[in-house]
Order: C-alpha cells, then sequence, then structure tokens
C-alpha cells in the first residue's frame, strides 16, 4: 500500500491501494470466482443427499425382520445425522437467506425485509430479529419456520426408525410334579436301587455355589418355594402376599418343583398348588447322652382298610432308626438321627390321602402335634454330649403364582412371583407322611448316612446346618449346632428335609425328565398335577418407523436440498456484487475517509481482502465543531469519540 497527496480545493488526500480497480470492468465474474461459486453449492446439494438415502433405507426397512449387523450400521448413521444435520442446515440455509436478500437489494426491496433476512441465521437470532424489529409479517414466520427445521431435523433423525416385536398371547397346559405323590420311600418297593442317584442329587444341592443356594431355581432349572411364614408383605383380598422383589426370602428346599409344556424365549405365567414340610424347633439344647430310638420291629402294628389310627410312642421315645447306639468314637457311624413320636398303627405303607381333607393351613387333625426328634454327635464336647432339638412338623400347602421370562437362552428364568394359602381341599396341617412307619425308617435310614465320612466325624448334612453358605468349611467334628438360633436352625433343618423328601418322589423328574418319570409310574394320574397357563411369545424384533418424526426428517432434508439448489440458481442470476454484512461496505460512497475511489463492483470479500491492512475508526470528524458527526474513517482523520460529546 502506498499514500499519494493530491492537490485541490476539492480533493482530499486518498490512500491508493495496490491491484485497486482503476479503470472501469462488468460485473461479469471470473471463472476463479464462478469455480469457487460453483463448488460451495455442488456441495451444499451433494451434502442433503445422505439425510435423504438415510431416510429411503429407514422407510425400506419398516416392517422387515432386525438383523443385528444391519441395524448397529443405521444406528451409526442416526448418530452421525443428529450431529451433522444442524450444522450442514445452517451453512446452506444461512448461504441462501444471504443469496435472497443480495437478489432482492439488487430488484429494489425494503430495507427492513433486507434486515429480516440477512439476520435470521438461526432459530434465536430469526425470533429476536423480528421483535427487535417489530416485522411481524409473513417473512419473518417463514424464517422462523424455517430455522426450527434446524434443531428439530437433528433431533428427528434419532427417532425415524427402532425396533419393536409383537406379543402372541395363547393358552398353555403345564405338567408338574405333585409333592403330595408318595415318596419311594413309602411304596415298599427296592428302594436302594435309587438311593444312589437321590444321595447325588441331595449333595449336589448342599455343595451348590451360595448364588445357587438363594436363586429362585435350582441346579436343574426348578422352581424353589418360599417359605410363606417368612413373607411380611400384605395380605390382599384374595389371600394373596406378594413375593416379587423381597429382599429376605427362604426357600423351603434346595430342589424346587419340577414342570413342564413352557416354550424356550417365551413368557408364561400359571398358578400350582403344592406343599412343603415345616419344621419348628422349640427346644434347642446341649445334652449329655442320646435319646433311645424305636425300630418298627419294637411296634405293634394291626394293618386293615379302616381308617388310620394313631398311636403315640412310650414316653420320651421316638420312632426312628440309627445313631442313638453307645460307642467309641472311633466306630460311631452315622452321627445324627431323626424321630417322631406319633405313627399311624394300621397302615404302615400309606400315604396321607387316607386322612380326611380340609382347606387352609390352621386346623389339625390330630390329638397332640406330632414331635419330631434331632440329635447329633457334638465330638469336640465330652463324650457323649450331643445337640438335641425338640420339633413340631406340619405340612403347608400353597397355591404360588409362577412367572417364567424367556431371556433368549434355552433355559427359562422362572420365580414364584406370589403365594398363598392354599383354598383347595387337602389333609389338615399336622398329618404328615412322616407319621407313617415305613416311610419315617425308610428315609431317617439313609438321609443320616448320606454325605456321611470317616466315623467319629459329623456329615455334611450337619456341616450344612452349622454353615449352609459353605458346608466344606465347616469343621468335620467341631459343629456345636445348639449355638445356633432357634429361627436358622428351624430353617436350615426344614431345607434339609424337604430337599431330600422332594428328590425321593422322583429323582428322573427333578432332573429335567418328568415325563419319563410319569411313564414310569403304575399310576401316573395323582404323581403329575396339571395347570393352565398364559404364554406369551414373542416375535422376531422387526423395524418400526415413526411416521411423524420421518416427516420431520424429511420435509427437513428436502428444505435443505431445495434450498442449496434455489441458492444456485439465485446467485447466478444476481449481477451485483455480495456487500451485505460486510464492514468493507461501510467504505463504499464515504465522503469522510481517505478511502480509495472506485471499486463498486467488488464484492463485500474482495473489497475487504484488499482493503485489510488499512486502519479504520468509526470516530468524529468534526471535531472543531460544536456538534461531532460520527463516520467511519482512516484511523488518523478521526477524534475518538467522547461519552459526553454532542454528536449530529
Amino acid at each position: 500500500m502506498k499514500t499519494t497527496t493530491i492537490s485541490g480545493s476539492d480533493v482530499e488526500d486518498r490512500t491508493l491501494i495496490n491491484a485497486w480497480p482503476s479503470q472501469p470492468r462488468t460485473l461479469k465474474r471470473s471463472i476463479g470466482s464462478h469455480t469457487i461459486r460453483a463448488t460451495f453449492d455442488v456441495f451444499a446439494v451433494l451434502a442433503s443427499i445422505p439425510f435423504l438415502v438415510l431416510a429411503g433405507i429407514a422407510i425400506n426397512r419398516h416392517n422387515k425382520e432386525v438383523k443385528d449387523d444391519d441395524w448397529r450400521r443405521i444406528q451409526r448413521g442416526m448418530s452421525a445425522a443428529v450431529t451433522a444435520f444442524p450444522i450442514l442446515f445452517a451453512a446452506v440455509t444461512g448461504r441462501m437467506t444471504r443469496a435472497v436478500a443480495t437478489w432482492r437489494l439488487e430488484r429494489g426491496a425494503p430495507l427492513g425485509s433486507l434486515e429480516q433476512l440477512f439476520w435470521s441465521n438461526t432459530i434465536i437470532s430469526a425470533i429476536t430479529t423480528q421483535i427487535f424489529m417489530k416485522s411481524f409479517n409473513l417473512l419473518g414466520l417463514g424464517l422462523i419456520v424455517l430455522w426450527a427445521l434446524s434443531p428439530l431435523g437433528g433431533q428427528s433423525s434419532l427417532h425415524i426408525i427402532d425396533t419393536d416385536r409383537d406379543a402372541r398371547v395363547s393358552s398353555v397346559n403345564v405338567t408338574y410334579l405333585s409333592s403330595q405323590f408318595p415318596s419311594e420311600f413309602s411304596t415298599g418297593s427296592d428302594i436302594q436301587s435309587g438311593v444312589s442317584q437321590l444321595n447325588a442329587i441331595y449333595l449336589s444341592s448342599l455343595l451348590s455355589p451360595q448364588s445357587s443356594k438363594v436363586s429362585t431355581m435350582d441346579i436343574w432349572g426348578n422352581v424353589k418355594i418360599p417359605a410363606i411364614s417368612g413373607l411380611d408383605r400384605p395380605v390382599n383380598s384374595s389371600g394373596w402376599r406378594d413375593v416379587k422383589n423381597h429382599t429376605s426370602l427362604t426357600y423351603t428346599s434346595l430342589l424346587g418343583v419340577p414342570f413342564q409344556g413352557l416354550e424356550a424365549g417365551s413368557n408364561t405365567t400359571f398358578q400350582i398348588e403344592t406343599s412343603y414340610l415345616d419344621i419348628d424347633c422349640y427346644d434347642l439344647q446341649r445334652k449329655e447322652g442320646l435319646i433311645p430310638l424305636l425300630s418298627t420291629g419294637n411296634l405293634t402294628f394291626n394293618q386293615n382298610d379302616k381308617p388310620p389310627t394313631i398311636n403315640k410312642t412310650v414316653e420320651g421315645a421316638f420312632l426312628g432308626t440309627n445313631g442313638s447306639e453307645v460307642c467309641s468314637v472311633g466306630r460311631c457311624s452315622p452321627s445324627w438321627s431323626l424321630g417322631i413320636n406319633q405313627y399311624v398303627t394300621n397302615h404302615p405303607w400309606g400315604s396321607i390321602e387316607l386322612f380326611p381333607n380340609i382347606t387352609g393351613n390352621s386346623e389339625s387333625y390330630l390329638n397332640d402335634q406330632p414331635i419330631l426328634l434331632f440329635q447329633s454327635r457334638y465330638w469336640s464336647g465330652e463324650r457323649y454330649d450331643s445337640t438335641l432339638a425338640y420339633c413340631h412338623i406340619n405340612q403347608i400347602y400353597v397355591e404360588v403364582f409362577i412367572t417364567c421370562i424367556g431371556t433368549g437362552s434355552p433355559t427359562l428364568q422362572c420365580a414364584v412371583a406370589a403365594m398363598r394359602d392354599s383354598l383347595r381341599p387337602h389333609p389338615a396341617r399336622d398329618v404328615t407322611p412322616f407319621i407313617f412307619p415305613a416311610l419315617i425308617t425308610n428315609f431317617v435310614k439313609n438321609l443320616v448316612v448320606a454325605g456321611s465320612g470317616h466315623p467319629g466325624t459329623n456329615t455334611l448334612t450337619e456341616r450344612y446346618i452349622n454353615d449352609p453358605a459353605n458346608p466344606l468349611a465347616a469343621d468335620v467334628k467341631d459343629n456345636p449346632l445348639f449355638k445356633l438360633p432357634k429361627q436358622e436352625f428351624s430353617e436350615r433343618l426344614t431345607q434339609i428335609i424337604n430337599t431330600y423328601y422332594l428328590g425321593s418322589i422322583s429323582t428322573m423328574a427333578i432332573t429335567g425328565n418328568i415325563s419319563a418319570a410319569s411313564d414310569r409310574k403304575r399310576d401316573p394320574g395323582p404323581f403329575v398335577r396339571f395347570a393352565d397357563g398364559t404364554l406369551v411369545t414373542w416375535e422376531p424384533y422387526r423395524y418400526v418407523v415413526s411416521p411423524g418424526w420421518m416427516t420431520v426428517f424429511v420435509v427437513s432434508s428436502v428444505v435443505m436440498l431445495v434450498a442449496a439448489m434455489y441458492t444456485a440458481v439465485i446467485m447466478h442470476i444476481t449481477n451485483i456484487p455480495d456487500i451485505l454484512g460486510y464492514v468493507s461496505t461501510l467504505t463504499r460512497d464515504n465522503e469522510h475517509s481517505s478511502f480509495p475511489h472506485g471499486g463498486s463492483m467488488l464484492d463485500g470479500l474482495e473489497r475487504s481482502h484488499l482493503l485489510k491492512d488499512m486502519p479504520v475508526r468509526l470516530g468524529d470528524v468534526r471535531a472543531g465543531e460544536p456538534n461531532g458527526y460520527l463516520a467511519l474513517t482512516g484511523s488518523g482523520l478521526a477524534q475518538r469519540a467522547q461519552r459526553d460529546r454532542l454528536y449530529e
């Protein structure tokens, strides 16, 4: 840049700018300028197309089955669109409003409309411009709607398509094991042939992980039944207690009730009736010596078809087997025993179905509550010390509402959702299978040796009662069970007895083959029961297009494409230079400055480029007069504005 002083009364000093046009020229743009504009036009059009392609892909996928890889690609596209759309929309639409303002300026337009077009370049500025200019007209409304498409178009891209699946509801017949079917220990058949399988199931349950012991299902997928007495939830008008989300469930057995008839991957709800033995120990103590147990050989039976007759053992004696004899430590095995003080005299091999039925769990049938005796040798104490417990034993009948959720794997996730005392007919609570001599003696004889080790040590059963979470960690001799709280001892003994008893009904059913187990029964009718359930089968996931969001997205994308093409056309037919919004435009036709004359054909950017090194100031060009006048001029030709001075 160089400065030349020109003398004359009507001429001020002017700054001469290198490359400043010295000769008139037409408004035709150079090839370079055309190339740059065409490049921007093509980019603006191409930038709009991917959004329409994304919309087309989404529409094409509507109601088709979802494929994971394809869905991930669509999600990546939507995530990219939500970021890119507002940026590109602002660039394309802002360029259009500027081009329209210049085009209208060439043809003559109100100043207000030009300001509306030029300054409405975001949704916020579109609103504030109309407010400050008080231009509440169709143009202002259109600009607000136009710029509202920027955030709406971006957000709509996230919601144009989603996945969903339909549910098919049908009825299903569920087959489940009846807990009232007699145990193998009461049938008089070859009991020992199945004891090894039963012991394997029993010991596997004792040694299962703690997560399985507190789970709603056992390790074979059977549904475990909680103790209804441990539920503190309110009872509704139908007697149901909520089990879901209960934080302190106590399960009555380590084994659950087997069932079949459900479909993997489906959701099912059904209601069954079942029962369990409830042990409530009211006296737990350390005792010297053991109470003698009677075998069936010590009793008199008179088998007939009359209703069951109940006898009590002699005072202080209990019916059971093993574990009561006096012996040296190295010879004593087993180390614990069970016994009961009442028994049926005329049906030693009978079942509880011989007794009359009632409803509910509050009524009793027997004159006196049967007492179950538990005793375990305490090897770390004195020679003949033992743990002794007197317990009430009852059969609790419940109706349970079970929900099974399909998780996508072959195994359903099932749990008891609610339960109540059974309203169906069943024997009284104090009538249990253990009052039949054949069952109690065979049951105890096999249970007490399951998991036994070297003579003079406690069995795995006793070690489980001492430490259910990790029975193997419990000492083989130091198991002072009498130190346990009565409630904990009762709950653990309940689990022990129910686990072995439920397994003794059918080991085959427990391990997952209830149909084959039923086929092997001479009379399979009472062996299984049936329940009507509601089956909800989920269809495969399908693509679902949202009509509302898709409309917003397509309209926004089409508007951006039209804006890009319209800008290309309008800029092509506009002759005047683009001067709106540039500081350099203030140097045009400025009588108060030393800016060079001419250059009226220059675009705003081109003019700014040529004048970029020239210092300018908006200052007082009438410093010597009473009233000042603010104008843009060279920084050396005007004084700085003063706050208290008057200006025209």
